[in-house]
């Protein structure tokens, strides 16, 4: 009975901490014109130039996964730690995924007919994604140089954000938790064909037991790219992280040059 009275305190509070910060839709429209789902989160403090934080979901997921302390992102957790630190953070739905799913979107699927050899679909699903981030970026950073620029992503957001990082030098900090092995027949959807352009501070989280990546697919990644400052940490887990991988994350992010 106090386990769940303690539970039940967590949850209040937990929910009064976002209500207090709610997420606000942003305007912001693709290159074709399609407009993308955004919202931000404002930080705690008065900073007239706070860093910011762009999250990114995984395969068949939403941007609300990062207001949501719940398997398998628990991105909820790391959203409030990075709002207590002062970042400005923003979420956003990727193509097929959230606010933008239709019946026929079933990104899942594609990702299996990719597989399969009929990669096209995916791979503009992918890319189209990280032209979306771009314009986000390029709508936040308009006019502005922020102390630090994050981009974190979990699963297929792991994947799109090293692209993204590849892409976008005002990227600074890269946080990328268990990215699928994806291979490099896939082309611009490939992070392992653009491993030579990441140069922001990185942390890479993987998993000793992830169907979706060998641990020699990670640590090729890892070492492709010329970062003067990365680290990599290995859980003893499957492509679900347990939650613990957030304090990793915090302790990084306070370390971080």
């Amino acid at each position: 009975m106090m386990r769940s009275l303690l539970l039940g305190l967590w949850l209040l509070s937990t929910s009064a901490a976002h209500a207090a910060r709610p997420a606000v839709p942003l305007e912001v429209r693709a290159g074709d014109g399609e407009r993308i789902p955004v919202q931000v989160l404002e930080p705690e403090g008065d900073a007239a130039n706070p860093p910011v934080a762009v999250l990114l979901h995984g395969l068949t997921r939403s941007k609300e996964d990062w207001l949501a302390d719940a398997p398998p992102t628990h991105g909820g957790a790391l959203t409030e730690h990075l709002l207590k630190s002062g970042y400005r953070v923003y979420i956003m739905d990727a193509r097929r995924h959230g606010e933008r799913a239709t019946p026929e979107a079933r990104p899942g699927q594609l990702a299996r007919r990719a597989h399969a050899g009929d990669t096209a679909p995916y791979q503009a699903m992918i890319v189209d994604t990280v032209r979306d981030a771009q314009a986000l970026l390029a709508k936040v950073l308009a006019g502005s140089k922020p102390p630090r620029v994050l981009v974190a992503g979990y699963s297929m957001g792991a994947q799109v954000g090293l692209l993204l990082a590849s892409r976008e030098p005002r990227v600074t900090h890269l946080v990328t938790m268990v990215p699928p092995h994806v291979d490099p027949a896939l082309g611009d959807a490939a992070p392992v064909n653009r491993m030579d352009r990441i140069n922001p501070s990185w942390l890479l989280l993987t998993a000793a037991h992830d169907t979706f990546s060998t641990a020699e697919n990670n640590q090729a990644l890892f070492d492709a790219a010329p970062s003067k400052h990365k680290v990599r940490k290995v859980f003893d887990s499957g492509h679900a992280l347990p939650r613990e991988y957030v304090d990793e994350v915090r302790r990084w992010l306070a370390e971080a040059r």
